[in-house]
């Protein structure tokens, strides 16, 4: 997880019961904190409503921003847009818990939390599985060399799927062999 970072610090001591609100931006400073992240551009805003209760703490995550990403289909460098929501359940306990995938167990003498590392986890999780053009306004910014290479290979493959389909209609063996069905 690397070096606590002051500026993604949640303190525990600092928190009113109720609601607590804070704004945190993910950019390249966050990712390069990471050594293998699989982006190296973003610009990100993060909303965050923590309600506070005497034993829990409920976060409510709200990601809007851009992520620069490589188009699946033309290989453009592209800024998608993101828009995603994320929960986080909190729940003082007596000790330091991570196995449940639902809540975090935090100690009760814990006075701080870094959320370096759930933000930069949400963050890749925003990013569809399917990266293309399609959701960016016109003009499209599409690599039309990529898109026309592409074109090519279809229109190849077929022409290759229709020669094998003639070859084997051609072929007399397999008629003999559809008599014997008969």
């Amino acid at each position: 997880m690397g070096t606590k970072t002051k500026a993604y610090l949640i303190e525990f001591n600092k928190l009113v019961l109720g609601l607590n609100e804070f704004e945190f931006m993910l950019d390249e400073e966050l990712l390069a904190e990471f050594e293998f992240a699989p982006l190296s551009h973003a610009k990100v805003k993060v909303d965050l409503k923590l309600y506070k209760t005497d034993s829990m703490y409920d976060f409510k995550f709200v990601f809007k921003g851009n992520a620069r990403v490589d188009c699946d289909t033309c290989a453009e460098n592209i800024d998608l847009p993101l828009n995603e929501k994320f929960n986080l359940m909190m729940k003082l306990s007596e000790a330091n818990n991570f196995d449940d995938t639902e809540i975090i167990y935090i100690a009760r003498t814990e006075i701080e939390f870094d959320l370096k590392q759930y933000l930069y986890e949400s963050l890749l999780l925003s990013i569809p599985q399917k990266k293309n053009c399609e959701v960016l306004p016109e003009p499209k910014p599409c690599n039309q060399d990529v898109l026309n290479r592409l074109g090519q290979i279809e229109i190849e493959e077929k022409e290759d799927t229709k020669e094998e389909e003639s070859i084997q209609k051609a072929d007399p063996r397999w008629d003999k062999l559809k008599d014997l069905l008969n």
